[in-house]
């Protein structure tokens, strides 16, 4: 995930769950950086599914007005033929964490892209909050003037975004209690009192009120819900009659009234809401005599786009028994054409295909709620603003066991080996995870070179045949520096192996954490062995006994993966001399050699590294026109190499070579009289991209003029441009050719050989017919 570009990251985070994408923000540093970008916020928001946010007091403290209630938000899986509502109860937001809220009446005022507005009202207290249920924010807004005056009571609150602007605001109007009366005599009436409306708007950031004078209605319903850029009420005129649908442009701050359907309802009650915003379109509910009708307005601001929809029947209101009709409020229409409906501290699911009506048993009472959208959008953003975070914080407790399976394996891959391998111990979940092949691929792409050391003690070098101590050495590298470091617990004591005792073991290579060991037990005994480190696991493959080995090589199959290894040997009792040089290969998981015929070369068996599915050697024959060969492992074939230039040695009674894999280049290096030399070849396969990369001479640096008398085998290059190296298969030591410096590593004791080694979790027991073993 880390290599793909940011864009594409955004493009699969938003698409996960809510609460998966919580839990992501703590996987690393960038990804925490992601989800807090704009680009992911308003990506999120516009694929952001449509839920409920509902606040839940339990029944047990419907009248303990010191419980606050929770914010609890639900899901709803909206499908063309079903439908599901889901609540986790580790998304529910407890007010009563926030003391600043407690004591007091919470009320929902609106919600737009995932923001809600509350309202916190007691005897003494009317204060206004924006809120964030997912990132788990809020803001308080300052107390209104009317509010500080004491005069006031509110009459009307809306809550929503300009289209222009992008600005969220919240509006509220306020009836405020005369001082003097005013009579008016409309149309030769009684004398009647005037009641004074003014409203105030609130733009998020600016942590001011504003008066916006005087309003000429009065409002029905104090909740106006939000579309198209306006908030919309149930209002009348100041006398009380003509009412009508008025709403509030949050664009130009303005009052104005509104089309409505053409039948106006001739029972609205006082405290109806009256309005709703359902599937994108503004609708009105009118009751009349227990029968409800829903109007639908097809498109806004068109008055000849009202029709009415939905008709709940006075049967059905009074087989349910609603004393009420008039106080339901819609809230969401599903795909199925469903309606969720609250009505009396209760949810319900109106029907209309089948005309039924059913109580949605999912909460306890006093149960109040609004559609929602959850978002990122962090309040935080809005500088002026005061955001309060810690008493609003529950820790949704975040459990490994909530992520998704490929998740939780791009966390883990990770992690060092020794942490891994101890998360294995932590649940059967987490070591199926580590056992999955997913995981194993995923972990082996990031696996960083290393070194895998056998040790031989001083002690056990008076006796030939001692297997030795496997020792795995991290190497932390970087540009300007590097440090090697082995753990005492990764240690593999292969004595441990009654199958390895009294035997002697050559390092032969290593792919993708598999090792192939030589082992050889004297008198023609001599069998190859393979090995995880990491999973402690190993088989052997048994070779006849009537045959001498003389080298082995392992690699892998790119086209196909399978594991190969190669030996080439001759019969201990020939039929006929001089003894012929056969190769056997053997594919791991069919538990058997293959006789592959004659091997048209000679080849010298000190080293065989690996590389683009071919295992490498230098030709022992002088006349040669290579001296390099190699043995293709999907087709099963020897053929030569391409070689550096021959250069012109002297006479000498010195000469050692060594090949190798250095950073994804074969290299190899030469070692004469005169000079050390290094060849790499750039381009595989590609005579002439060898290039002599390091040369030594004598005499020019004369600390290293030993270097030149002594066999050395490249081992590893790191970041910095050092490189590691097996001197006389005992010693490790750095050279650098920057500040051409040779140093000795002690961290281990002599008599060793060593491997470049990339670790992995890859399972010995996934190769079918093999007899796998433990250490």
């Amino acid at each position: 995930m880390e290599d793909l570009p940011a864009e594409l990251m955004i493009d699969i985070l938003s698409r996960l769950p809510v609460k998966t994408i919580i839990h992501c923000k703590f996987v690393c540093k960038k990804w925490r950086n992601l989800v807090l970008d704009s680009s992911f916020v308003d990506l999120h928001l516009s694929r952001s599914p449509t839920g409920l946010i509902v606040h839940n007091k339990p029944q047990r403290s419907v009248y303990d007005y010191t419980d606050m209630g929770t914010l609890k938000w639900v899901e709803i899986e909206d499908e063309d033929d079903h439908h599901h509502l889901h609540h986790d109860p580790l998304m529910s937001l407890d007010l009563n964490l926030a003391p600043i809220l407690q004591y007091s009446v919470i009320y929902l005022m609106g919600s737009v892209n995932g923001l809600i507005c509350l309202r916190h009202h007691s005897p003494k207290v009317d204060n206004t909050y924006i809120c964030n249920p997912v990132t788990r924010e809020y803001v308080i807004l300052p107390r209104p003037q009317q509010c500080r005056e004491g005069r006031s009571a509110v009459t009307a609150y809306g809550f929503g975004v300009s289209s222009r602007t992008g600005d969220y605001k919240v509006v509220r109007a306020t009836q405020q209690t005369p001082r003097k009366y005013v009579l008016l005599v409309p149309n030769g009436d009684e004398p009647s009192l005037q009641s004074v409306v003014e409203a105030e708007v609130y733009t998020l950031g600016t942590c001011q009120w504003r008066s916006l004078g005087r309003v000429p209605y009065l409002f029905n319903g104090i909740h106006g819900p939000f579309l198209n850029g306006h908030c919309h009420w149930i209002a009348s005129d100041q006398m009380g009659a003509l009412q009508k649908i008025c709403t509030f442009d949050l664009d130009n701050e303005t009052f104005q009234l509104f089309s409505s359907p053409p039948h106006e309802s001739t029972q609205l009650n006082p405290g109806d809401k009256g309005l709703a915003v359902l599937k994108g379109c503004l609708c009105k509910i009118d009751t009349y005599d227990f029968e409800v009708m829903i109007w639908v307005m097809k498109e806004y601001g068109i008055k000849k786009s009202w029709h009415k929809e939905v008709v709940i029947t006075q049967e059905i209101s009074v087989a349910i028994q609603w004393s009420l009709p008039e106080a339901m409020s819609p809230i969401e229409v599903l795909k199925d054409g469903s309606i969720l409906i609250f009505y009396e501290d209760k949810l319900w699911e109106f029907n209309p295909r089948s005309e039924t009506m059913e109580d949605v048993k999912m909460f306890d009472s006093d149960l109040n709620g609004m559609a929602y959208r959850p978002s990122f959008i962090k309040l935080q953003n809005y500088e002026s603003e005061r955001v309060q975070i810690p008493y609003l914080i529950i820790l949704i407790r975040p459990s490994m066991e909530d992520l998704p399976q490929d998740v939780m394996a791009n966390i883990l891959t990770r992690l060092p080996i020794m942490t891994i391998i101890n998360c294995k111990c932590v649940c059967k979940k987490w070591r199926n995870l580590v056992l999955d092949s997913y995981f194993v691929n995923l972990h082996l792409l990031r696996s960083l070179p290393s070194l895998i050391v056998r040790c031989i003690s001083r002690l056990d070098m008076r006796y030939p045949y001692k297997p030795g101590i496997l020792k795995w050495v991290e190497i932390e590298d970087k540009l300007d520096r590097h440090h090697l470091h082995h753990n005492p617990a990764m240690s593999l004591d292969l004595n441990l192996s009654s199958i390895l005792q009294n035997s002697k073991v050559i390092l032969t290579g290593s792919v993708n954490g598999l090792l192939c060991l030589s082992q050889s037990v004297g008198h023609g005994g001599d069998n190859a062995c393979i090995c995880n480190p990491i999973t402690r696991e190993y088989m052997i493959l048994h070779h006849r006994k009537d045959t001498w080995t003389f080298i082995c090589g392992f690699g892998v199959v790119s086209m196909t993966g399978e594991y190969k290894v190669i030996r080439t040997f001759q019969d201990s009792n020939p039929t006929s001399l001089p003894r012929e040089l056969e190769a056997e290969v053997y594919t791991l998981g069919t538990g058997q050699w293959r006789n592959i015929g004659h091997v048209p070369y000679s080849f010298d068996h000190s080293d065989q590294p690996f590389l683009n599915g071919h295992i490498h050697w230098r030709v022992d024959d002088e006349d040669s026109p290579e001296s390099l060969c190699s043995f293709d492992l999907d087709k099963e074939t020897f053929q030569l190499f391409p070689s550096p230039p021959s250069e012109a040695i002297e006479e000498s009674y010195m000469h050692f070579q060594s090949l190798a894999v250095l950073k994804g280049c074969l290299c190899k290096s030469d070692t004469y009289d005169s000079q050390y030399t290094i060849w790499v070849m750039k381009e595989y396969g590609i005579k002439e991209s060898w290039h002599k990369e390091v040369v030594v001479k004598l005499g020019i640096i004369p600390d290293l003029d030993w270097l030149i008398w002594e066999p050395m085998f490249l081992i590893e290059g790191l970041k910095d441009g050092s490189i590691l190296m097996d001197y006389r298969r005992e010693r490790l030591f750095v050279y650098c050719p920057q500040s051409k410096t040779i140093d000795r590593t002690e961290i281990f004791d002599p008599y060793f050989t060593g491997l470049a080694y990339r670790p992995s979790f890859l399972k010995l027991r996934d190769f079918v017919s093999e007899r796998v073993y433990m250490f």
